[in-house]
């Protein structure tokens, strides 16, 4: 593994599999100044590496992310670091720019998730197309305790995990659900033991990459559409990317290799 950025985070790669690592395990991997602006900085690295075919997100020692650095928070406030609203603002869309980013990528991004995942925590975990988790992993949306609103992008991504009704309830009582109900309601997709987690993350992402990269990038850009567009609307995506798909090499091999009674490059598992 190559490129190791920071200490709050760090984003490594092996070959075209990249790492994006939380690195402060003795508090709970929070989400600092410090982290966020290395998130900022991993994302668009991410963002423009060519070869990327698949993305982990995890954090370490046993804790994924725990949030926002309340600390922090009480020294602004009691130091009048911010006068307003609108001095609230940039430090939201700074994050914002890498939330897009990271939601955007054009691979399968996997959060494997170690013990608790709250707050922006969560947010982050649920940037992800697949959430796996271990079965010490913990989620909450604890923004109500502190007097805030759910940030880090929850309220597009839990509903869209959960349902609405279910999101609200999380939002509104900021309780924690573990890992056995998360993966009852559909926020994660599997439960393992902790020592599998990460070997489990590394599997699926290796498998990811004996995909089409192209078929993946359109698969993601339309279904992130399906809950917000009308169904003709997903057919007419659903004909054009078809169109580049069946038009392209990847296709053509994989055609070539069934009619041959070839093992095809990719086989989920």
């Amino acid at each position: 593994m190559t490129d190791a950025m920071d200490k709050a985070v760090s984003l490594t790669f092996d070959g075209d599999i990249a790492l994006l690592q939380m690195n402060r395990p003795q508090k709970r991997n929070p989400l600092t100044q410090e982290a966020k602006e290395a998130l900022f900085d991993a994302a668009h690295q991410l963002q423009g590496h060519k070869d990327l075919r698949a993305v982990i997100i995890a954090g370490s020692g046993g804790a994924f992310c725990a949030g926002g650095d309340l600390k922090t928070m009480h020294y602004d406030h009691e130091n009048g670091t911010y006068g307003g609203a609108e001095d609230y603002l940039p430090r939201m869309r700074h994050l914002h720019a890498w939330v897009r980013a990271l939601r955007d990528l054009p691979v399968p991004v996997i959060s494997a998730v170690d013990g608790p995942a709250f707050g922006a925590g969560l947010g982050l975990a649920l940037l992800a197309d697949l959430v796996i988790a271990s079965d010490r992993a913990s989620f909450n949306a604890s923004f109500c305790k502190v007097g805030v609103v759910p940030d880090g992008g929850l309220f597009y991504s839990l509903p869209r995990f959960v349902g609405a009704q279910r999101a609200r309830e999380l939002f509104y009582t900021g309780r924690t659900v573990d890992a056995a109900e998360a993966a009852r309601i559909g926020l994660v997709m599997e439960v393992m033991p902790a020592d599998d987690l990460m070997p489990r993350a590394w599997d699926m992402a290796r498998m990811m990459t004996k995909g089409s990269g192209a078929a993946f990038a359109l698969t993601k850009s339309i279904s992130g559409r399906a809950m917000q567009s009308d169904a003709d609307t997903l057919l007419t995506l659903e004909a054009q990317a078809q169109a580049i798909c069946l038009a392209g090499r990847y296709n053509a091999d994989a055609a070539r290799r069934f009619t041959n009674k070839e093992p095809l490059l990719f086989d989920f598992k």
